[in-house]
Parts: C-alpha cells; structure tokens; sequence
C-alpha cells in the first residue's frame, strides 16, 4: 500500500504539471496562470484524486481477473471519478491515469516523493515572495 500510495503521489505531481501546460498553452501561456492552474489541480488531485484512483483500482481488480479488463475498468472509473467538474478534470483524471500507469514500470522510493513535494513548497513560497514584491 505504500508503494502504491507514493506512486499515486508523484504520479499527482507530474498529472498537475500536465494538465497546467496544456490549459496554459491553449489559453496562451501566462506564468501567472500556469502557477496558479497547477496549485489549485495539484491540490485536487493529490486529495480527491488519489483517493478516487486508489478505489478505481481497487473495485477494477476485484471485478475483473483479467489484467486488460482490469485496466479498462480502472480506467473508466478514474473517468468517471474525474468527470465531476466536466472537461477540466476529465483532462486530468486521464494524465493522472497514464502518468500513474507508466509509473508502475519505474521503482519509486520515499525520498524522491519527498524531494518532489519540498520543490513544490519551495516553489509555492518563492511565487508568493514574488507577488508580495
């Protein structure tokens, strides 16, 4: 459960950091914008999300024993989870489920999710040391 648990978070911090350049980009990026869309989707993602995929994958493997059936199922209900606030967080329910999916091949250990999550309160303090300037 650990594991899975930090996969899950790292796969939130990555998910977030694409779902904020693809609305910044289409929407002509602005710096402001992109800070601001991956603080407000990372903090969703990293609380709803992960719960909410924890339990698609959990519910997908109790009803299917095939592998292809139980990635089908858990990705339609990370679909289905993540369609709450229409297309924005279908987007990122569906990053977050191929981010997370092509995590599982990579071993993750505590301190790179540690170093991953002080960056971001680094960074989240440096910009609003900024904006208060």
């Amino acid at each position: 459960m650990s594991i899975i648990l930090g996969r899950k978070i790292l796969a939130s911090i990555f998910s977030s950091v694409l779902f904020a350049l693809i609305f910044s980009v289409l929407t002509g990026f602005d710096m402001n914008a992109f800070v601001n869309l991956y603080y407000l989707n990372f903090m969703f993602v990293v609380t709803y999300g992960v719960i909410t995929s924890i339990f698609s994958d959990w519910l997908s493997k109790k009803l299917f024993t095939s592998n292809t059936n139980r990635e089908i199922a858990s990705f339609f209900f990370h679909c289905l989870f993540g369609s709450v606030l229409k297309e924005l967080s279908l987007v990122s329910a569906v990053s977050f489920f191929i981010i997370d999916r092509l995590l599982t091949k990579v071993k993750i250990r505590w301190w790179s999710i540690s170093i991953a999550l002080f960056v971001i309160v680094l960074i989240f303090i440096i910009v609003i040391y900024i904006d208060f300037l």
